[in-house]
């Protein structure tokens, strides 16, 4: 059976190709060395909606494609699930990891002995006041 993507497809494809960056060559490359069996000349007809391919190789075209496009995607946030299960539940590993830290020393401030003080008495329930006093 073959195929020729038309309407919201097509549309959706060439959106993904020029994304991709990809021109007829590179495509056409990156096509073959996945098993595509058309040449160039055909795939560049393909895109240009002129010539119907089977399914098989609009596959691999999309593939191609799609391949592409994981390699220039940008890192994205990994989901909990994604996550090692070593890691403990909380705010994870108080240290140089830790994101308070780093947001604490982003700023150049410096700290200085006593600096935290209160904010220590007040975490363990004592008051600074009776402290010094």
């Amino acid at each position: 059976m073959h195929f020729l993507p038309d309407g919201e497809h097509r549309h959706r494809f060439l959106a993904a190709l020029r994304a991709a960056g990809l021109g007829v060559e590179e495509s056409w490359l990156r096509y073959f060395a996945l098993g595509g069996e058309v040449g160039r000349v055909e795939i560049e007809a393909y895109l240009n909606g002129l010539l119907p391919l089977p399914c098989l190789q609009h596959d691999l075209i999309a593939h191609a494609i799609n391949e592409r496009l994981d390699e220039i995607t940008p890192p994205r946030a990994p989901y909990s699930a994604e996550l090692p299960v070593s890691l403990p539940e909380g705010n994870g590993v108080h240290g140089k990891d830790d994101p308070e830290d780093v947001d604490s020393h982003a700023s150049g401030e410096i700290d200085s002995p006593g600096a935290n003080d209160e904010v220590d008495a007040e975490a363990s329930g004592n008051d600074v006041d009776e402290e010094a006093g």
